[in-house]
């Protein structure tokens, strides 16, 4: 098995996957993702040595640091370094966190995910 970086042109999902091949991550990605096949690109990170035990799909936390994975961001969205090389998770989830806080702060002025205030006009 091997990790994979997938990416969509929108980078809203990308995230890292565990396939066998390249087409087989781009295919799962397209598919547990819902985008349209020939979506997504993988790129090869890493072959997972023969003792760590992993399944197809996405990885949990755990295996990508037993993987060498250091997480320099764990919220709203995961950065992660392996190899000397920082990736970023598609940003969707975030900005929905964001506008979800608007909505909130304009009803009763709470923030319930903890975001930032946006700099741009709503």
């Amino acid at each position: 098995m091997k990790l994979y970086w997938v990416t969509t042109a929108d980078h809203h999902e990308d995230w890292f996957m565990i396939a066998s091949t390249a087409k087989e991550a781009a295919k799962l990605h397209e598919k547990y993702e819902g985008y349209d096949p020939g979506d997504a690109i993988a790129e090869e990170i890493l072959q997972i040595p023969e003792n760590i035990t992993c399944e197809k799909g996405w990885p949990e936390k755990r295996l990508l640091i037993d993987l060498g994975a250091v997480f320099l961001l764990d919220e709203p969205t995961r950065v992660v370094e392996i190899k000397g090389r920082k990736f970023c998770e598609g940003l969707l989830e975030a900005e929905i966190q964001e506008i979800t806080d608007n909505i909130f702060e304009i009803y009763d002025g709470s923030r319930p995910n903890r975001t930032k205030k946006s700099s741009r006009k709503q």
